[in-house]
């Protein structure tokens, strides 16, 4: 039998007939188990596993124990792959460096990686109330993203077979700024309303007006909110922001999130002369300029207690 920390919200102890032999004694929110080969935590809504070393086996039964689980955070753990998920009952699921396989989960809203930069792969067959999706990253370890037959590598993908259109809310982390990535992502997931995206550099030209004149005719853009971290004023950046401006007839709020040095007026007025704000597409967008210092990347480290999965949108900055 194996060993390991667990921490375990809202849940009653399993019946006697089930219950580990403890090892270690427990504190008020963890306990070091022997787990059996066999259990059931009937009330449990959450679960939090951390550095651990854990079979797959072990890992799906205790999943399989939680009848109820709602919210699932896995970070750091290593000895499994991959994990399934087959239950009515999650609605949250976060997880760092694994594999994971969604094959059944009718109720899951959320899906949140939680070190970008780490390898991951997952492949969903069926959730169908998947809303919120992040962050992914086309940089660090390999990441592998599967919508039915659609393959989304390092967030590139040849050829839109399947698109996700329960997906709304998307965070991705990305080392050059293309429009063309994020104009295919969109295709894949159509119904896009929030966009977040990270970027490290700004090397495209991200020239769109000849090439992407007509996009409007075959692209329906839904977009309500973008977020755009790490904006120095570059004109590749320009000429990203430019394209949602113009084009995003159904755009509220775009933040652009600015260093220390530009955050000042000048560069401020100078950015809405460049960004043509007065001819934006939407007659109700509103565009904001922050300083990005207080708020925190899409890694998502700031989150911690499991609890913290039932927020809708993870990735929303509430400094």
């Amino acid at each position: 039998m194996e060993q390991y920390l667990v921490t375990i919200d809202s849940c009653r102890p399993p019946s006697s007939d089930s219950r580990p032999p403890y090892v270690w004694p427990p504190s008020a929110d963890s306990i070091w188990w022997t787990w059996p080969k066999r259990f059931t935590f009937p009330s449990s809504g959450s679960l939090d596993f951390e550095f651990l070393k854990i079979s797959d086996c072990t890992m799906n039964s205790i999943i399989a124990g939680c009848p109820v689980l709602e919210c699932l955070l896995i970070n750091a753990c290593t000895g499994f792959s991959p994990i399934r998920i087959n239950s009515p009952s999650p609605r949250s699921i976060a997880m760092s460096c694994m594999e994971l396989i969604i094959e059944d989960a009718p109720s899951l809203q959320r899906l949140v990686h939680l070190k970008p930069c780490s390898a991951l792969r997952v492949s969903v067959i069926s959730a169908p109330k998947l809303e919120t999706l992040g962050c992914l990253c086309d940089h660090g370890f390999e990441s592998n993203l599967l919508f039915g037959t659609t393959v989304i590598q390092n967030l590139h993908s040849d050829c839109f077979t399947t698109v996700a259109s329960s997906v709304k809310i998307l965070a991705i982390c990305i080392f050059n700024l293309s429009l063309d990535m994020v104009i295919d992502l969109m295709r894949c997931f159509p119904c896009l309303e929030k966009l977040y995206i990270q970027s490290c550099l700004a090397k495209d030209k991200n020239l769109w007006r000849g090439k992407h004149r007509n996009l409007r005719r075959c692209l329906d853009i839904r977009l309500k909110t973008i977020v755009l971290k790490n904006y120095q004023g570059m004109m590749s950046q320009v000429n990203f922001a430019t394209f949602f401006v113009l084009n995003a007839k159904m755009l509220e709020f775009m933040r652009f999130e600015v260093g220390a040095d530009n955050d000042n007026e000048v560069f401020i007025a100078e950015q809405h002369r460049k960004l043509q704000l007065e001819k934006k597409a939407s007659r109700y967008a509103q565009f904001y300029f922050t300083n990005s210092g207080g708020c925190h990347g899409l890694g998502l480290s700031h989150v911690k207690p499991v609890t913290d999965l039932s927020i809708t949108d993870p990735f929303e900055c509430r400094c």
